[in-house]
Parts: C-alpha cells; sequence; structure tokens
C-alpha cells in the first residue's frame, strides 16, 4: 500500500474515533487514544519498517530527514489534507524507527472552557514575571500555554514573541502582535532565541521547553527586565518542576538563581490529564501563587513545605494535586481509581476512600 494512502487511511480511522495520538511502530497495528484510554486498530496493518520508513519521507523535509538521521529522533509538525495538525515525533526504538502522532486542536480554547483555574487567569494581568506551566507528556501543557497567550491577545494591546519546537497552535493577531519563532528554523537555538528577546521590545515571552544549558539564567533576566515570561517544563509537580529549574545552576549561582527565582516567580501550575466518567477527560491542575511564605521556602530551598503551603492556602487560590483529585472525584467527574493512579501519596488517597 503507498505511504500516502497508508496514512489517509489510518487518520481518517482516527479522525472518526475522536483520537487524540497515534503509535505506530514496527511489529504492531497502530495503537489510538481515545478518551485517555489505548486502542489497537485492528483493521489496519500491522506495521513494517518499509511502511514506518515510507511514512518518514511523507511527515519530514530533507532537512528533518538529516536531523533524525544525526539525532535519532525529530519532533515536526504535520499538516493532513488541510484540515488537522499533528504533532509528530520520530525516534529509534530497538533499532527500528517509530513515530507518535498528536492532534493540534484546530481552535484555541478559553481558559473557562479548559478548566485553568481563576488564580493563574489572574496572573496575566501582571506586567513582569515568570510563570510556570508543567507536567508529563501528555498533559496538556501546550493547550494551557496557548490558552493563556490567547487571553493576553484578546484582551492587551501588547507585543508577544514565542519560541517554540515546533510551533503547534497558530496565533492570529487581535489586540496583540504576536510572533511565533520556531527553533531550528527561525533561530538557531533556545538560547539565541532568548538572547534575542532580551534586547528586543517585548513585553510577553512564551518558552515551549527548558532543556539548553544557560537557558534557565536568560529566563530570569528576562522575567527580571519587566517582561511577563511564560514557560513549558516537563515535571510532574510543582516541587520537582521548580527544583529540576533550580538544581541547572552550578553551585557558585545557586544562591542568586534561588533568590532571583522566588522574587519573579509569580505561580506554577502542574496538571494531569484524567479520564472522565462518561467520556472524554478532565483537566487537573495543582497550583502555586507567589506568597511570602513560597518565597521563602524557595530562597531557603526548602521546596518540600511547598505541598502543605498549598494546602493550606486556598484562600490564596492555591491546591496541591491530591486535594484537586479527591475535589473532582467527590462531584463524581473521575473515578476514585483513575485519580488513585494519578494521585502523589496513592496510599493516603486510598485511604479517604475507604
Amino acid at each position: 500500500m503507498p505511504d500516502t494512502l497508508l496514512i489517509n487511511n489510518i487518520l481518517n480511522a482516527t479522525s472518526e474515533r475522536k483520537a487524540t495520538d497515534i503509535h505506530l511502530v514496527a511489529g504492531s497495528n497502530p495503537v489510538i487514544r481515545v478518551g485517555g484510554r489505548l486502542m489497537t486498530m485492528t483493521e489496519q496493518p500491522i506495521m513494517t519498517p518499509d511502511n514506518i520508513n515510507g511514512m518518514a519521507e511523507v511527515f519530514l523535509s530533507s532537512e528533518e530527514l538529516e536531523k533524525l538521521n544525526q539525532d535519532r529522533e525529530v519532533v515536526t509538525v504535520y499538516t493532513w489534507a488541510d484540515k488537522s495538525r499533528f504533532r509528530t515525533k520520530l525516534f529509534y526504538q530497538k533499532g527500528f524507527l517509530a513515530i507518535s502522532l498528536r492532534l493540534i486542536p484546530s481552535a484555541i480554547y478559553s481558559p473557562k472552557e479548559l478548566n485553568i483555574p481563576v488564580a493563574i487567569t489572574q496572573l496575566l494581568n501582571k506586567d513582569k514575571g515568570l510563570l510556570v506551566v508543567t507536567g508529563p507528556f501528555s498533559s496538556g501543557r501546550t493547550t494551557t500555554a496557548a490558552s493563556l497567550l490567547e487571553t493576553i491577545n484578546q484582551n492587551k494591546g501588547v507585543h508577544i514573541q514565542t519560541l517554540e519546537d515546533p510551533i503547534e497552535y497558530l496565533f492570529i493577531n487581535n489586540q496583540s502582535i504576536i510572533e511565533q519563532r520556531q527553533v531550528g528554523r527561525d533561530t538557531p537555538s533556545f538560547i539565541k532565541g532568548l538572547q534575542d528577546m532580551i534586547d528586543e521590545d517585548v513585553d510577553v515571552a512564551m518558552i515551549s521547553a527548558v532543556y539548553e544549558k544557560g537557558m534557565e539564567e536568560l529566563i530570569l533576566e528576562l522575567s527580571e527586565n519587566g517582561k511577563l515570561v511564560i514557560i513549558i517544563m516537563d515535571a510532574d509537580s510543582v516541587e520537582s518542576a521548580l527544583e529540576r529549574f533550580i538544581i541547572r545552576f552550578p553551585n557558585e549561582k545557586r544562591k542568586w538563581a534561588k533568590d532571583l527565582l522566588a522574587d519573579s516567580l509569580l505561580g506554577v501550575v502542574a496538571q494531569r490529564l484524567v479520564s472522565r466518567v462518561g467520556g472524554g477527560l478532565s483537566l487537573v491542575c495543582e497550583v502555586l501563587t507567589s506568597t511570602p511564605a513560597v518565597r521563602s521556602s524557595i530562597k531557603d530551598e526548602k521546596l518540600q513545605q511547598l505541598t502543605n503551603i498549598m494546602q493550606s492556602s486556598k484562600e490564596e487560590g492555591m491546591i496541591n494535586m491530591d486535594r484537586a483529585l479527591f475535589e473532582l472525584v467527590k462531584v463524581g467527574e473521575i473515578d476514585v481509581k483513575d485519580a488513585i493512579s494519578q494521585a502523589n501519596d496513592p496510599q493516603t488517597f486510598r485511604l479517604n476512600f475507604r
């Protein structure tokens, strides 16, 4: 079967089932995720290495194919039939090429539609500071960040610039001017893009990943220099996100980093997507906002205190992950078994439902 026809067959079937993710591995049928659950597409052929390699030539440009051969993985965005866009990752496993695709929603949803906590959206009124969006892979971090940016775009006349790898959501100027820069295409690296931002007339910056050495220092410099900075991190909780941010600084700069982070941090939202009773997914958020107690914990590097601070600071809009899960179980939105599997402290969480 020609590669484009096979791709069309799989993507058509995926669209009909309203799947969010597709996994293609040699030796297996395609696997999709629907409503948070994995399903095997037994009606589709078992993928062969030739199938996967042929698809790679459809999904990737010649430059991206070269990068795949060199780095053994590459991430791009594939536009299918001018109607759907997919974040597409190609990588090697067991010596063979594999592909994962994630549907990028065509619309940018509002914070209310996504159930993003009000305590986080209120921080968008700030003119400067650092806002962290974190969570594991497939937790909707990019969707949340896009929603926050679009909220600014609709309500404030500012200059927004993004650094993304790759560009997923596409913005149209409304009240704001938005420039989207893709790392590797529009700027050679996140580091270079951040250095450019410091010298430019940018009011709001969004950084889609934090992994290049030295990024953290430039991010703090941006937030200190009067810019509102939104970053996406790969961490399971508020505590682990801040710990990862701090630990990447060398010892001689650690105190400076902690002090500046404590003073510039506006808030952190750590999120998960959990299967909703009756179908679909529910966004569950752990929320930290800046208070004297939070700033003190960061400066003293006593991040283990943050969970208790979130638990006791409901009036400031804070909530820890297990409490957020508990509230959704209590109203019947998510199942207790799914909540336990996502809890930071499953044993204690389970005791609440005996």
